[in-house]
């Protein structure tokens, strides 16, 4: 069974259940994989130009906001498009669980 560095990490992570502290493994991919270009399209580098560029008042008129943030209306009504603004969280260990974990390894 030969494992790759990336895979032996992976399954070590899970079975100490440490996972939630490196979930940008997938970022590791990008930088190995020359599929992908890493230029930005000519029009979008344009916008941003012109964008940067633009007086801050007229830039955020055209972006449709304003420097006072949402209303509680508006924030509701993202919310009931989007869901809440949740952060994921891994299930606690079970008591067994976290025993076997300091028995195989009390430091």
């Amino acid at each position: 069974m030969k494992l790759t560095l990336k895979e032996f990490f992976a399954g070590f992570l899970r079975t100490r259940h440490i996972g939630r502290h490196f979930r940008r493994l997938a970022l590791l991919d990008s930088l190995t994989n020359t599929t992908v270009s890493r230029e930005v399209p000519p029009t979008l580098a344009q916008t941003l130009v012109a964008a940067a560029n633009r007086d801050s008042a007229v830039l955020i008129d055209s972006l449709g906001t304003h420097t006072d943030g949402l209303s509680e209306a508006e924030a509701e009504a993202l919310r009931q498009q989007h869901g809440l603004n949740e952060v994921e969280h891994e299930q606690p260990l079970s008591r067994w669980v976290h025993l076997w974990h300091c028995y195989k390894n009390p430091f």
